[in-house]
């Protein structure tokens, strides 16, 4: 996975990998972790048992290998800073 960020519109793009281990970690986080509960409903996501979860984190992982360079997530702030994650 790699993670691009852009200071504003007019400056170069940096990228930097991030470890696949870490990603799945924040991923596995995302849908098990109470903080996040009020997101996932937002998505339309349950409370998830331990096989949905690891079905999940199972088909995250044949995306990372299959699909190179697949866009997962871009957030954008106020200032036109951006961030992309890629797989």
């Amino acid at each position: 996975m790699k993670m691009y960020m852009r200071g504003n519109k007019r400056s170069k793009e940096i990228g930097s990998g991030i470890p696949n281990t870490i990603a799945y970690t924040a991923i596995k986080n995302f849908l098990v972790s109470n903080d996040f509960k009020e997101i996932r409903e937002d998505y339309c996501i349950g409370k998830l048992n331990k096989n949905q979860v690891t079905q999940i984190m199972s088909d995250i992982k044949w995306l990372f290998r299959n699909y190179k360079e697949l866009e997962v997530l871009a957030i954008e702030d106020d200032e036109n800073k951006s961030m992309r994650f890629i797989l």
